[in-house]
């Protein structure tokens, strides 16, 4: 099938409703009726879209109204959000509701990163032959599909995206994992700040951050598509000694050693919330390992700052999904790029017939 702009424009409207008729989609895209029925036909034939139910005649008479809706069993997503020793996969609908969830454990750094990752996307394929793209969401600074420098995975200059597809045939969009965090957290929020932090095995290693914007209801990836990572050594290390986190729980670890970290933290993510004054901030990844009393001074510090400026009513939220909500907001993220660029859906829609 090849897709029209007047049909992309009607599935976006049914993908953003649950169901609705016919003449409700012509008022939405201020479109003839006729044009929406001409073009209704081959969505239908293609199995895009099912009629769900008919309404009654109102008291004045007239025919049955039909309501359509997209087919939630004809296509599905996969997202796969990764770090340095696990990955976790998604496979959403086209309403965003999550079919099935796994997670691996393995190396996933150097050489051993491209071989793992294609032979998941490969097994979940093996499952799910209606899925069509993938979508990944990893730390490290990405543009445009390719992975610039990934200090955390031990990749750079890897145009991921390209060999994804040539490897399984469909369409693949790569991004930042606090990007694809932020995607996954911002449901019925327009704008929304992510930082996703990440504690290295060995805890004398700097504490990794992202941030990512939800912006005016849309992900911002920056001018070229390389936002959402900040520089490394941004935060400090949570000890001195080299101990790794197999054998430590933050969690008992008295309070005085995260105060440095606690600080820095407040600092960063009063600075961002007073630059974008969002209506949520979130901290996810791996802020479920810090100890309740780290997470309330987190909280009351940065309360306290934004109130100053007046702005106190931003929500701050702690996100305790940690990796599924990369995988989630990944395949999300796919989704949404297909209802608002034209040439994507295109793309897509040729990888699949082929």
């Amino acid at each position: 099938m090849i897709l029209s702009p007047t049909q992309h424009q009607i599935l976006r409207v049914l993908i953003e409703h649950e169901k609705v008729s016919m003449k409700g989609i012509a008022k939405e895209l201020s479109i003839n009726p006729s044009t929406v029925s001409r073009n209704f036909r081959p969505l239908i034939e293609s199995g895009f879209v099912v009629k769900t139910e008919e309404l009654a005649p109102g008291s004045q008479g007239g025919r049955k109204t039909s309501l359509f809706s997209v087919n939630p069993s004809k296509f599905f997503v996969g997202g796969i959000g990764i770090e340095q020793n696990r990955l976790m996969g998604v496979v959403i609908d086209v309403r965003g509701n999550p079919v099935h969830t796994f997670e691996k454990h393995e190396d996933l750094t150097g050489s051993n990163f491209l071989p793992a990752l294609l032979e998941t996307m490969k097994t979940i394929l093996r499952k799910y032959r209606s899925i069509i793209g993938i979508s990944i969401g990893m730390p490290g600074i990405i543009q445009n599909g390719e992975v610039i420098v990934s200090s955390a995975i031990k990749i750079e200059n890897l145009e991921l995206a390209n060999l994804i597809e040539k490897s399984i045939g469909l369409k693949s969009i790569v991004l930042n994992d606090a990007n694809a965090a932020v995607v996954g957290s911002s449901y019925r929020r327009k704008n929304v700040v992510y930082f996703l932090l990440s504690v290295p095995y060995y805890l004398n290693l700097p504490v990794g951050i992202g941030a990512g914007l939800w912006l005016e209801d849309r992900l911002y990836e920056g001018s070229k598509g390389a936002a959402g990572e900040f520089e490394e050594h941004t935060l400090p290390p949570i000890l001195d000694e080299p101990l790794n986190i197999d054998e430590t729980n933050l969690k008992l670890l008295p309070f005085k050693v995260f105060s440095e970290l606690l600080e820095k933290l407040i600092s960063i993510s009063s600075f961002v919330a007073y630059l974008f004054d969002p209506e949520a901030l979130v901290f996810g990844g791996d802020i479920v390992l810090f100890p309740d009393i780290f997470v309330k001074e987190l909280e009351k510090e940065i309360r306290k700052r934004l109130q100053k400026r007046r702005i106190s009513e931003t929500e701050i939220l702690f996100d305790e999904k940690g990796l599924w909500t990369t995988a989630f907001g990944a395949a999300r993220a796919f989704w949404k790029k297909i209802v608002r660029d034209y040439e994507f859906a295109q793309e897509v829609i040729r990888l699949v017939k082929e």
